[in-house]
């Protein structure tokens, strides 16, 4: 199975292939694009949690018969260093949004700031 096979909702739960469904407007997505999506994203979409997350990601990594993928070590060097850019970004801006929270909540604490 590869990544822009269709995304094998049929066997994910309701609540998993619900979200999925309303996060591509109704469309089956292929698993390259559900796959692209980040933890931090698909954790926005109501009904997606920690363990519908997990269920999402086991399926996208897996072929329909049941059979692992083979490990991204068989991509490209260029689509390696693709991901490894796009999850750089994706850390800096949670990282960025934890020191502004942070020194936000500093400066409430502390009124002589």
């Amino acid at each position: 199975m590869g990544l822009d096979d269709p995304f094998p909702i049929e066997k994910c739960s309701g609540r998993v292939r619900g979200a999925i469904l309303a996060e591509f407007k109704g469309r089956c997505p292929t698993i390259r694009e559900v796959a692209s999506i980040s933890d931090a994203q698909w954790l926005t979409v109501p009904n997606i949690g920690p363990t519908t997350l997990e269920e999402l990601r086991s399926m996208a990594h897996s072929a329909p018969n049941g059979e692992e993928q083979p490990s991204i070590t068989g991509m490209p060097d260029g689509e390696l260093l693709s991901r490894v850019s796009r999850l750089q970004r994706e850390l800096n801006i949670i990282v960025g949004e934890i020191r502004a929270r942070l020194s936000g909540r500093g400066s409430k604490n502390n009124p002589s700031r």
